[in-house]
């Protein structure tokens, strides 16, 4: 997502070698953090050349979903992060499988989430949010695509197609009014009629072109696992040799890990980074043998994320994604100073703040600190957590369930343990917002969240760090080289409401008790780093007013500063960052 900010108005990243870089005077990672010491498994060592098999055959799951999507559906391509949204599912269930990238393959066969996102398509998605010209033009090409559905069905019903042609007869006798004047979305007469069609409860015609495809979609399912379950089975029976190093280049403005004929560029950040995080658990060295295990395992944790998102870091044009973003790190800090954070349970070695962090992927994040999977734990230790979970709704629900969960068992072995949770504001209809706002997490509110179960930062009014930065349950590729420590790409403005719940045990309660100054604070935390404004000026101007928490008496608004309009930062300045890691490269060669 593009910066909306002012030219020089963004605070650009400040690093000096050997330490951690500096935004606003606030370091992108502490590992100096109290950690918890859980003993955790030694996992087996990691093979470069498996990992570089799987991606390889990854990419022809890829290629073999997108044929099947055509053949059946006649799909252009298929849903848009549809297979992300697959993998995430499986990624959240309980308990390892053959493979730890696919540890469920023939999950779309018992779960809706791959059927629901294809059935989608069907016969065309639609946007959920225009209004006026853009939705009668959306309209119109429903209208193309619904005929041509007709035509792919083998036997629609009469009823269907009489309502494509109402439909038809409908648009060309409205096409205009939308040229009467710009109106909202419940005055616009094409979006009540886009809305109209996904309707469920009176089976708008979408619903009913969906109920006709169906048996398609368990079709393209049925194909689908059984492609995915042969690639598991090959790569259970490949058998590696591990006769080929890996290398790294430290020359020039990026680093390259070069394994074969296969080479990944990182930002010199970024490799800092990853190599400080993994003197911290692995003790720092200085022989061949540490050199050569650092770079197989660096590899190997990149090759696997790269491989999770889909994406050619040497590919022009695919260098990054965008489903998951994270509080920037200020939040981080102050959730260290002032909530006694120390973890978090979404994360990777690419994207932490912290030293401990739990991830999806530990076969190979571990050597780099990660703790495990969260939805793998019996008990979780007690603390202070963030929660950043990935944006998909059947994830965020299992989420849901565990924390609450955790909470009840700590809860009566009277421990301490504490969470803040950020979430996308999507409503109370979305089932786990639905759940963490419920009777059941009421016990878990601190006093001033009794009420109003949440805080609430309004959309383009907070920025987070890009989800190329932090995607999926685990991941990150901002690593690449030519964004690493660029902040006009690391920082954007969210456009949506992002809710923050905090939800404690009465013993964490006690310890790092939230009241209404910690919550201002923490949403100001939220606001552009380069605004010094306190709150109180922030707050005076809401036409549609802030939200509240705390008792209805007080009526004291909390809300995160606003935005000003943006632009990229100055390319000087993030070649300044760039000359510093060409610096601490040429000192590191591993």
């Amino acid at each position: 997502m593009v910066n909306s900010r002012k030219r020089g108005s963004i605070v650009p990243i400040e690093w000096r070698e050997h330490e951690a870089p500096l935004r606003n005077g606030i370091a992108l990672w502490d590992f100096s953090a109290a950690r918890h010491g859980t003993p955790r498994p030694r996992p087996e060592e990691p093979s470069a050349e498996k990992e570089q098999r799987r991606a390889q055959l990854m990419q022809e799951f890829r290629s073999r979903y997108a044929e099947i999507c055509h053949q059946v559906l006649g799909l252009a391509k298929p849903p848009a992060d549809s297979i992300d949204r697959w993998l995430l599912e499986q990624l959240a269930q309980r308990g390892g499988g053959r493979d730890p990238l696919v540890p469920r393959p023939r999950i779309a066969e018992s779960s809706r989430v791959l059927e629901r996102e294809l059935l989608a398509e069907v016969p065309m998605r639609c946007h959920s949010r225009v209004t006026g010209r853009l939705a009668s033009e959306q309209l119109a090409r429903y209208v193309k695509s619904a005929r041509d559905w007709l035509q792919r069905l083998q036997e629609p019903s009469q009823l269907i197609s009489e309502e494509v042609e109402a439909l038809d007869a409908w648009l060309k006798e409205h096409g205009d009014e939308w040229k009467v004047g710009r109106k909202s979305s419940a005055d616009c007469p094409f979006r009540r009629k886009l809305d109209e069609l996904v309707a469920q409860e009176h089976m708008g015609l979408s619903v009913r072109f969906r109920v006709a495809a169906q048996d398609m979609a368990v079709e393209i399912l049925k194909r689908v696992s059984d492609e995915a379950e042969s690639m598991v089975v090959q790569l259970c029976e490949f058998k590696a040799s591990d006769v080929y190093p890996v290398h790294l280049d430290m020359e020039g403005a990026a680093p390259k890990i070069i394994f074969r004929e296969e080479e990944m560029k990182i930002s010199a950040m970024h490799m800092q980074k990853l190599h400080q995080l993994y003197e911290v658990h692995q003790g720092p060295g200085d022989s061949e043998d540490w050199k050569a295990a650092f770079r197989r395992r660096l590899y190997c944790m990149l090759r696997r994320y790269v491989t999770f998102i889909g994406l050619d870091p040497a590919e022009e044009g695919s260098q990054g994604g965008n489903m998951h973003a994270a509080a920037p790190e200020c939040v981080f800090a102050w959730l260290r100073d002032e909530m006694g954070v120390s973890a978090e349970l979404f994360a990777s070695p690419l994207n932490c703040f912290f030293a401990e962090y739990y991830s999806a992927f530990p076969d190979v994040d571990a050597f780099f600190g990660s703790q495990g999977s969260f939805f793998d734990l019996d008990d979780l230790p007690e603390g202070s957590y963030e929660v950043g979970p990935p944006y998909t709704e059947e994830v965020m629900e299992l989420m849901a369930r565990k924390l609450l969960k955790h909470l009840r068992s700590s809860a009566e072995k009277k421990q301490v343990l504490s969470f803040v949770v950020f979430v996308p504001d999507w409503g109370d209809e979305c089932t786990a917002l639905g759940l963490v706002s419920g009777e059941d997490f009421q016990p878990f509110r601190p006093e001033l969240c009794k009420k109003q179960a949440y805080l609430l930062a309004r959309g383009r009014e907070h920025h987070y760090i890009s989800g190329a930065a932090r995607i999926g349950i685990c991941g990150a590729v901002q690593f690449f080289h030519d964004s690493g420590a660029d902040a006009s790409r690391r920082y954007y403005d969210v456009p949506h409401g992002t809710r923050i719940y905090v939800l404690q045990t009465p013993k964490a309660a006690e310890r790092w008790p939230f009241g209404q100054a910690k919550a201002e604070a923490l949403l100001a935390k939220l606001g552009p780093v380069e605004e010094k404004k306190g709150t109180t000026e922030a707050l005076k101007d809401h036409s549609h007013g802030p939200p509240f928490v705390g008792n209805e008496s007080e009526r004291q608004p909390v809300t995160c500063q606003p935005v000003a309009a943006s632009r990229r930062v100055p390319r000087f300045l993030a070649n300044e960052c760039n000359n510093v890691g060409d610096k601490w490269a040429e000192k590191h060669a591993f």
